[in-house]
């Protein structure tokens, strides 16, 4: 094989492989979208659709890194995500607790057919959480 074969071999394997790494990494982005949009905005803005039937304002959360001195305060995030940190400001918590509907759409996979133990449902309810939040990390401004 030529060396400019084996180069189009590689270009060819990394094309069919983009669409799965992407997928990986918008995992946070789908579930952004989905989950957090729709009060939150797009762009993290706190201007999303649902914001004009609510009665507390939705915060922009592009500026969490700038406010925490430079550094985006991603363990504060995840436990607001995963309900373990209440918002102090809001009062009440007026967020859903997306950790408990991720975990609620284990139970509901598992029920499905799909199979797995408790440990591993847990793993995938942590590992969309921190997707979750890096996604919201690219949003910082």
């Amino acid at each position: 094989m030529k060396c400019p074969t084996k180069f189009a071999v590689a270009l060819a394997a990394l094309a069919f492989c983009a669409p799965t790494i992407a997928a990986d990494t918008s995992a946070g982005r789908r579930d952004y979208e989905h989950n957090c949009a729709m009060c939150h905005g797009v762009t993290g803005k706190g201007n999303g659709w649902l914001t004009q039937y609510l009665l507390v304002p939705v915060p922009s959360i592009t500026e969490l890194k700038k406010n925490n001195a430079g550094v985006f305060p991603a363990k504060r995030v995840y436990q607001v995500i995963d309900g373990t940190t209440e918002v102090k400001l809001h009062g009440s918590r007026s967020m859903p607790v997306w950790g408990r509907t991720f975990q609620l759409d284990e139970v509901a996979r598992k029920f499905s057919g799909s199979r797995g133990d408790s440990r591993a449902s847990g793993d995938v309810v942590r590992a969309r959480i921190r997707a979750l939040v890096d996604y919201i990390a690219t949003l910082q401004e």
